[in-house]
C-alpha cells in the first residue's frame, strides 16, 4: 500500500487561476468577505481559497509542503504526473496531475524546500 501524498503536506486550499483577476476578487469579496491576504493586483487567499492571476487550469489544489523531493517522489509512485519544478521569488512550485486529471500545485516558502 503507497503511503499517499496527505502526510507530506501541511495545508491544502483550493486555487482558481483566471486572468480577471480583479473582477472576481470583487466577486470573492462579496461572497465571502475580505481577503485574509491580498497583494492587491495577482494574489490572495480567502482561508480556503486562494485566487491567481498565473496561467494554467482554472481550478486546482494548493498544496504547502516542507519537501518538493519527497512530495515528487510519493506522486510517482501514484501513477501521478509529476512536472518541472519552478522556483520563484517566494517559493518553489512542482505542478502535480492524478491519474484521473486532478491538479495540484505542491509548493515550498523559499527556504523550506529539502
Amino acid at each position: 500500500m503507497t503511503a499517499g501524498l496527505a502526510s507530506l503536506f501541511d495545508k491544502v486550499t483550493v486555487m482558481h487561476s483566471t486572468s480577471e483577476w480583479a473582477d472576481v476578487h470583487r466577486d470573492l469579496v462579496d461572497v465571502l468577505g475580505p481577503a485574509v491576504f491580498s497583494d492587491g493586483r495577482a494574489w490572495a487567499s480567502f482561508g480556503a481559497i486562494s485566487l491567481s492571476d498565473e496561467s494554467g487550469p482554472a481550478w486546482s489544489l494548493l498544496a504547502k509542503t516542507t519537501d518538493l523531493e519527497a512530495v515528487a517522489r510519493a506522486a510517482q509512485d501514484l501513477g501521478w504526473d509529476v512536472g518541472t519544478p519552478v522556483r520563484g521569488s517566494h517559493e518553489s512550485r512542482l505542478p502535480l496531475r492524478s491519474p484521473a486529471g486532478l491538479t495540484v500545485v505542491a509548493y515550498a516558502p523559499e527556504g523550506k524546500t529539502s
